[in-house]
C-alpha cells in the first residue's frame, strides 16, 4: 500500500524523466523501491543505488528493444514498465536467480498492452497506474520469495513478450548489448517543465525565439509548429481537447496551452496551472493563434517553431536537444535550485534546515547507512 500511495506522486507534477526510445523509467522504479524499504530492517545508500540502477537498466533495455516511444505513436503502449521495478525490488530483497526468473515470469502476466487513451484524454490514470505497477512489483517479488513460480524464457521465447504484438521486435540485441559496460540509464532526460515531455521542445523554441529576436507575445500574428509523431499523438490530439484544456492534467498534456504560457510568462512551472492562469484571457487568445502539424522526419520529442510576427517577419527555431537532455544536462546547482523551487508546493511545511539536510544527504547517498532514517523519516510529517 505504501508503494501504491507513492507511485502516483512520482508522476503527479510531471517533472520526472523520459528516455527518447524507452519513455518513462525511474517514475516506475523509484516508488517500488521506496515502498519495499520497510521489508528490510535497513537499507544502505549503496544497496539502494545498486537496486535502482538494476531496475533502470532492465526497464530501459526492454523499452529500447521494443521501441516503446515508437509504438506509442501508433496508439499502443506495451505495458513493459513492470520489468524494471520487479528487477529492482528483487535485487533489494535479495532474490536468488531462480526466484528472480519466477518473478519476471509473473511480471510478464502483468504487461497488458493498452492504447494511448489514458494519455490522450489527460485523466489521472497516467499518474495512478504508477501506483499499481509499484504495488504489483512488490507483491510479485514477495510471492516469488515464497516459492510461487512463473514462466521462464519470457522475452524471446516462442510465446514470450516479443510475440504479444503483431509486429517484429525492434532490436533484441539491445536487451543485453554491452550489459554492465554501457549504462543506459545515463541517457535519460530530466524535465525542466512540469508538463508532458512532448510539449518541451515547443516551449524551449518559443522562449528562445523571443529572446533571440526581441519580440513579445503581443507581437505574434500566429505560430505554426511542426512536431514529431510522438509529440503530435500525445500533445496535439484530440484537437478539441488539446486546444480547450480545463483541468491541470489536460493543460499539462496540451502543447498549445504550455506553449502559450511559455510565450507570455517566459516560463512554465507549477503555478502555471492555477485556476487564474488556466482561465486567463491572454493565454486562451494566444492558443487560438497556434497551429500544429505532424512532421514524421523530426526526431522524437523535437519540434520546429515557426513564428509569424505582426510586422511580417518570420522566425524559425528547431529544438532537438532540450534542457535536461544528456547533451544539455542540468548542472548540480540547477538541480538543487529545482528541488528548492518545488519545496513550497509540499503538502505541509518543510523547514529550511530539513531541506538543506536532505540535499546534503542525497549528494552523499552512497555513504548513508540507513536510507529510511536519513531521508524518509525527516520528510515524514507524523512521527
Amino acid at each position: 500500500m505504501a508503494a501504491f500511495a507513492i507511485g502516483p506522486m512520482t508522476r503527479a507534477i510531471d517533472m520526472g524523466d523520459v528516455h527518447e526510445i524507452a519513455a518513462h523509467t525511474s517514475e516506475y522504479v523509484f516508488p517500488a523501491l521506496l515502498g519495499a524499504m520497510g521489508l528490510r530492517e535497513s537499507v544502505t545508500g549503496k544497496e539502494f543505488i545498486t537496486a535502482f540502477v538494476v531496475g533502470e537498466e532492465v526497464i530501459l533495455r526492454v523499452g529500447e528493444a521494443f521501441r516503446e516511444v515508437e509504438i506509442n505513436t501508433k496508439g499502443v503502449g506495451s505495458g513493459y514498465a513492470i520489468f524494471g521495478p520487479v528487477a529492482a525490488v528483487g535485487k533489494l530483497l535479495e532474490l536468488n536467480l531462480e526466484e528472480l526468473k519466477n518473478a519476471m515470469g509473473m511480471a510478464v502476466g502483468m504487461t497488458q498492452p493498452h492504447n494511448m487513451l489514458l494519455y490522450s484524454q489527460a485523466c489521472h490514470m497516467p499518474r495512478v497506474h504508477h501506483g499499481f505497477i509499484a504495488q504489483d512489483s512488490i507483491n510479485i517479488c514477495l510471492l516469488a520469495k515464497r516459492g510461487v513460480t512463473g514462466p521462464h524464457n519470457i522475452m524471446l521465447g516462442p510465446r514470450g513478450y516479443s510475440r504479444m504484438f503483431d509486429r517484429v521486435i525492434g532490436d533484441p540485441d539491445k536487451l543485453t548489448l554491452d550489459l554492465g559496460l554501457d549504462w543506459r540509464f545515463l541517457s535519460t532526460m530530466m524535465k525542466p517543465y512540469p508538463s508532458c515531455k512532448c510539449t518541451h521542445a515547443a516551449c524551449d523554441g518559443i522562449i528562445a525565439l523571443m529572446d533571440e529576436h526581441d519580440f513579445g507575445a503581443k507581437d505574434i500574428d500566429r505560430i505554426e509548429v511542426d512536431v514529431s509523431s510522438i509529440n503530435y499523438a500525445i500533445a496535439c490530439e484530440p484537437k478539441e481537447l488539446k486546444w480547450n484544456p480545463m483541468t491541470t492534467p489536460e493543460c499539462q498534456f496540451s502543447l498549445p496551452y504550455t506553449m502559450a504560457v511559455a510565450a507570455l510568462d517566459g516560463r512554465v512551472f507549477l503555478d502555471s496551472y492555477t485556476q487564474e492562469v488556466k482561465t486567463r484571457k491572454d493565454v486562451r487568445e494566444l492558443m487560438t493563434k497556434i497551429a500544429a502539424s505532424e512532421e514524421k522526419k523530426l526526431l522524437p520529442f523535437s519540434s520546429r517553431v515557426n513564428v509569424i510576427l505582426n510586422d511580417g517577419r518570420k522566425v524559425i527555431k528547431e529544438v532537438q536537444i532540450v534542457k535536461g537532455h544528456p547533451k544539455n544536462p542540468f548542472t548540480l546547482e540547477e538541480l538543487v535550485a529545482k528541488f528548492k523551487q518545488m519545496i513550497p508546493y509540499s503538502a505541509y511545511h518543510i523547514p529550511e534546515e530539513t531541506v538543506n539536510s536532505i540535499i546534503e544527504r542525497i549528494l552523499k547517498l552512497e555513504k548513508i547507512d540507513d536510507v529510511v532514517e536519513a531521508l524518509i523519516v525527516p520528510l515524514t510529517p507524523y512521527r
